[in-house]
């Protein structure tokens, strides 16, 4: 599969070597660098990828709900910035220091429609993560709930957790749906952040 993409460059070197880099790697097709957000919103062939500096800010343009997913390569990467991004539609959050092949991997799986955090994303996120389960108390989950659950956050596809556990893509779909029920977390980054948290204590 191709995943075509659009690049947000904000004057850096860093976004001309992401744009090197992307323009070279298989699988990918560049559509173009832009200076903001407007004219890749513009686009009558929307890319399904924009890499960008930031999301869902006013300085970034606009964030449209059915557009294309977003990486944000950020400096930053403290708890309430990598939530703010998530929050705001981003798909995956990582370091400028992120190297190619981390790179290629986050705009495959967010071409696919799932979350990817680096290392240093994730660890941000973890006192949110707890935070977020202490407040309402543990959710109640099943085994194999908890199996979808780690699952997700490892960013694998409905299909891909279906084969990996034995099951069909319904009964995947349907344990998701109830994930969902039960810990209140509205898409894959909230699933993923209550998923740390069990992480760190994996009896609550």
């Amino acid at each position: 599969m191709t995943v075509r993409v659009a690049v947000v460059d904000d004057g850096s070197l860093t976004f001309r070597g992401v744009a090197d880099a992307l323009g070279r790697a298989p699988g990918v097709t560049v559509v173009g660098v832009f200076p903001s957000v407007e004219p890749v919103a513009a686009l009558r062939d929307a890319p399904q990828v924009v890499v960008a500096d930031r999301c869902g800010e006013s300085n970034a343009g606009p964030w449209w709900p059915d557009g294309p997913a977003f990486v944000v390569l950020a400096t930053c990467q403290d708890a309430v910035r990598v939530r703010a991004a998530l929050d705001a539609g981003a798909l995956a959050y990582l370091g400028r220091d992120v190297d190619e092949a981390t790179l290629l991997r986050a705009v495959h799986a967010v071409g696919r429609g799932d979350l990817y955090l680096d290392g240093a994303a994730r660890v941000a996120l973890l006192p949110d993560a707890v935070a977020d389960v202490c407040d309402g108390g543990p959710p109640m989950l099943t085994a194999r709930e908890r199996d979808v659950l780690r699952l997700v956050a490892e960013g694998l596809t409905h299909q891909q957790i279906a084969r990996r556990l034995c099951l069909s893509k319904s009964t995947v779909d349907t344990y998701t749906h109830r994930l969902r029920q039960k810990t209140g977390a509205v898409n894959k980054a909230g699933l993923t952040r209550i998923a740390m948290a069990f992480e760190v204590d994996p009896a609550a």
